[in-house]
């Protein structure tokens, strides 16, 4: 059975799953009608602003790392690189691989070489993992699990050692696919070696922002339809989904997301109404907003003049279309 027919049956079973749940918790059209006439504005406006600031901090995280490695984006293409990749992401089936490969395709054009554009595509997703994850572990601290210490200490003494064995020799695999994988990591990490510490902290910060403000969306979504179960059990049932989103079975987590968080809100208390409509705010705002806001993000890409940087003395603009040509010269 190849890798494509298993992701197929899990999103299968995924959707199975979340038609079951929906049908179990789904109110009647009436009350979910009466319950988005009685939301309250201005929270949902907050939920709006979180989720905008998200996207920001999540670009901001992409510039950090490209000037690590001597590449410079402007915060207006960051930002549009970053609508542009997600709306990617969550529509195509194999979203991460086309959005990493669109990410690494802008960075050469922002004047990144071909290692660094690779290694900074590598290394944000990455941050990004690392930092939910450090939530996570410190949600569990809050929530009393004493795994949660050992869970942090773990992970940062693997990273450490996964940065010191860097040198080590090329692990062969029998499968060329798993070699090149190898190679490829064994590549970044070299390259991570290079980076000072004070840009892994301002990453690894802008990421960890980053959550928190998708985080902070869905509670002003809750708040906005008067879901009082605790802000640390919504926090704890967000974490919990986003964990499982991470593994690649549908696009953008759908499915996955929606089931998750609405059973960790009815088991946290939720009335079912109010539970189906969080979810589906949080959804709209964080989800479905951002596929118009990525075909804008591309086609303001497309279009730019792209500022080629590498050193102050040394500036040449270009203006590119992903259409396909050369980029033609500007001054």
């Amino acid at each position: 059975m190849s890798s494509r027919t298993k992701r197929l049956l899990a999103a299968l079973v995924v959707a199975a799953g979340v038609i079951v749940l929906l049908r179990q918790e789904f109110p009647d059209p009436a009350s979910m009608l009466t319950a988005w006439r009685t939301a309250g504005t201005w929270w949902l406006a907050v939920a709006l602003l979180a989720a905008t600031a998200s996207q920001i901090a999540f670009a901001q995280q992409q510039r950090a790392l490209l000037f690590a490695f001597g590449a410079r984006l402007r915060r207006r293409e960051a930002v549009a690189l970053t609508y542009s990749r997600s709306a990617l992401s969550m529509v195509l089936p194999a979203g991460a691989v086309v959005s990493a490969a669109y990410a690494y395709r802008h960075y050469r054009r922002y004047g990144a070489t071909s290692a660094a554009a690779a290694t900074v595509t590598v290394l944000s997703g990455a941050v990004s993992v690392a930092a939910l994850s450090l939530l996570y572990a410190v949600g569990a601290l809050f929530t009393g699990l004493w795994w949660a210490s050992a869970l942090l200490v773990v992970t940062l003494v693997a990273a450490v050692a996964l940065l010191r064995r860097a040198n080590a020799p090329k692990i062969k695999f029998r499968s060329a696919f798993l070699t090149r994988i190898a190679a490829g990591a064994s590549e970044a990490i070299i390259s991570a070696r290079g980076v000072r510490t004070k840009s892994w902290l301002t990453t690894l910060s802008y990421a960890i922002v980053n959550w928190a403000l998708d985080l902070a969306c869905l509670l002003a979504v809750a708040a906005a339809f008067h879901v009082t179960v605790g802000v640390e059990k919504i926090a704890w049932a967000y974490l919990t989904a986003q964990i499982v989103r991470q593994i690649p079975v549908t696009p953008g987590g759908i499915g996955l997301i929606e089931a998750g968080l609405l059973a960790g809100l009815v088991t946290a208390g939720a009335p079912g109404t109010a539970a189906v409509a969080v979810v589906l705010g949080y959804r709209l705002l964080s989800f479905w907003l951002l596929l118009p806001a990525g075909l804008a993000g591309h086609l303001l890409l497309s279009t730019r003049c792209v500022t080629w940087v590498t050193s102050d003395a040394d500036r040449d603009d270009t203006c590119s279309s992903l259409s396909g040509g050369t980029p033609s010269k500007s001054r």
